[in-house]
């Protein structure tokens, strides 16, 4: 990735949980538009203060307050336009002009959504999988069942059924830099490990 935009938002009449729900809702919609109307699905986000730790029985999480969207060229996120998309927040967010990553990385992460997991699906799943009665497949996940993690999530809503849901965010460190695509999200799905520069 050789070129970002950062946009940070501005904490005082909302929250900055509202914030986070109105930003990344325009967000996704200039993702998705990126990659439907001009075939671009190499744009990734980062968030430069997440923190999610766990201490004892305390949890601190966070997203922070700073989104960095990254591309490969100048021209995808001119494509983007996030000045367009976040133009009714203004007095919420600063958008600040495109840049090159340069020297700036001190590292790379990988950023993905979690989903909390439903025992009963998962139960129905490893019935499916390992042919056995949901009663045995329940009784083993019940067992060796992994409790959901508290990662800061943003509220949104779907556009196409109006339901709310949360998009729950692991960031993590990785080792290498790895290249390709990204969901609609500026993520990526639970399996994949594209990275985006961090600093």
């Amino acid at each position: 990735m050789n070129y970002y935009q950062e946009v940070t938002l501005i904490d005082g009449d909302k929250k900055l949980y509202e914030l986070w729900s109105d930003v990344y809702n325009q967000i996704h919609i200039a993702l998705a538009e990126a990659k439907n109307k001009h075939d671009i699905n190499t744009i990734g986000v980062s968030f430069p203060s997440y923190r999610y730790e766990e201490k004892g029985y305390k949890v601190f999480a966070t997203l922070g307050d700073k989104l960095r969207v990254f591309a490969q060229s100048q021209k995808d996120l001119e494509t983007l336009d996030l000045d367009k998309w976040l133009e009714r927040l203004t007095d919420y967010v600063h958008v600040k002009r495109i840049n090159e990553v340069g020297d700036k990385a001190k590292g790379h992460v990988v950023i993905r959504r979690y989903r909390h997991k439903n025992v009963l699906k998962q139960a129905e799943a490893f019935a499916e999988h390992k042919g056995i009665t949901l009663e045995a497949a329940l009784i083993h996940c019940a067992k060796h069942k992994q409790d959901n993690k508290p990662y800061p999530y943003i509220n949104l809503r779907s556009i196409s059924n109006n339901q709310p849901y949360a998009l729950s965010i692991i960031q993590e460190m990785a080792d290498n830099e790895t290249q390709g695509s990204f969901n609609s999200y500026g993520i990526n799905n639970l399996a994949d490990k594209v990275t985006v520069p961090h600093w």
